[in-house]
């Protein structure tokens, strides 16, 4: 093949004069020959060493980098493009978070500039390193503040008063936070989906319990158990349905917060009831539990009933949860264990009755003074 001249190389690739003259300088294609008249001459391998160039340039490396390459083409090639991947991945979070901020600031931008602005500086605030700047930023900008920073700030910030704050900020949130909630918080680390857990149940948005129950499934102890504490704050009929579903969850961490939801949520006391017949006696026993904590005189037969259960744990579950039970009702089957078999029965249900006299005394005295 003959030799060409720069202005044809030029033609033939569509690369520029300027771009041939700056590889040259670079030493990265240097012309194998020169005319009389001093111009650039290209031969066959200067054109295949063109083309390589360019084929590296698209896998986005610098030109130091493809010069490195081809000039010792036995070097670590697995390296540099393992580097270069980090590279591509960090500039791809970066443009990502980019993106997010800019279309967050797009829903500020409707009235113009000045807003834009206003919602750049309360951005730099949220983001301030004085944990006191963003704790006010989050109370006092929640109308405006750029949902993703709030976002942010309730996921990673060291300080829990600046988490609380932007927990509250996206409580204020219009319509639609708990969709939004999930897709920024879901599929994140345990902390995220933690923070998750805790702001849904604050929005008391009865559309956040579908959510909260997959969450109470959840493999870390500490999300489901902030899941449980959140459909206790919610409750209705469905939070009562996947609490109830928890009641034999292995974990302890979970099963306490479960049962501490269930004595607060209205609605309970027939599920519960039905649940103390349960084949699981973990099931029982925490049933029984629950049933003494709301309080409720219809469970007393119930919870009678359970005082013969084949479990010693249940049983004494149920004599607890009666102690705590109104009635005279209760208080019969409670004195039916006085002389139980089972020493710690025998003491618990002497403690019980000793204790139901003691609160009787005065209110029969009031009774009389009246």
């Amino acid at each position: 093949m003959e030799a060409l001249r720069i202005g044809e190389v030029a033609r033939r690739t569509g690369l520029t004069q300027r771009t041939l003259r700056h590889y040259d300088e670079l030493g990265l294609l240097v012309p194998s020959d020169r005319s009389g008249a001093d111009y650039r001459l290209y031969s066959h391998d200067d054109l295949v060493r063109l083309l390589a160039i360019q084929h590296l340039k698209s896998l986005g490396l610098s030109l130091a980098e493809v010069r490195d390459a081809l000039d010792a083409p036995g070097g670590d090639a697995a390296s540099l493009l393992r580097r270069h991947a980090e590279d591509v991945e960090r500039r791809i979070v970066a443009e990502q978070e980019l993106l997010a901020r800019l279309r967050s600031l797009a829903r500020a931008a409707e009235a113009g500039w000045d807003e834009v602005l206003d919602a750049i500086a309360l951005s730099e605030r949220l983001r301030h390193p004085e944990p006191a700047v963003r704790f006010r930023a989050a109370l006092t900008g929640h109308a405006t503040a750029p949902f993703d920073d709030l976002v942010e700030l309730l996921r990673t910030d060291p300080e829990p008063g600046v988490r609380e704050a932007a927990t509250w900020a996206l409580t204020q949130q219009p319509d639609g936070a708990v969709g939004r909630l999930d897709q920024a918080l879901a599929s994140g680390d345990d902390q995220s989906r933690h923070a998750l857990a805790h702001v849904l149940g604050k929005l008391r948005d009865p559309a956040a319990v579908p959510l909260l129950a997959r969450l109470l499934r959840d493999e870390a102890g500490e999300v489901a158990a902030k899941a449980a504490f959140g459909l206790g704050q919610i409750g209705g009929a469905g939070a009562v349905d996947a609490l109830m579903g928890a009641l034999g969850d292995a974990r302890s961490l979970v099963r306490d917060e479960v049962a501490a939801a269930l004595a607060r949520v209205d609605g309970a006391d027939e599920p519960l009831l039905a649940a103390v017949t349960d084949p699981a006696p973990t099931v029982r026993s925490l049933a029984a539990e629950v049933l003494g904590l709301r309080a409720s005189p219809g469970s007393g037969p119930a919870l009678a009933g359970l005082l013969h259960d084949p479990d010693r744990e249940v049983r004494f579950a149920a004599l607890m949860a009666l102690g705590q039970i109104p009635g005279d009702a209760a208080g019969r089957a409670i004195e039916g264990e006085v002389d139980s078999p089972d020493e710690h029965t025998r003491l618990l249900a002497r403690r019980l009755v000793a204790d139901r006299q003691a609160f009787a005394a005065p209110r029969a005295r009031n009774a009389r003074a009246t």
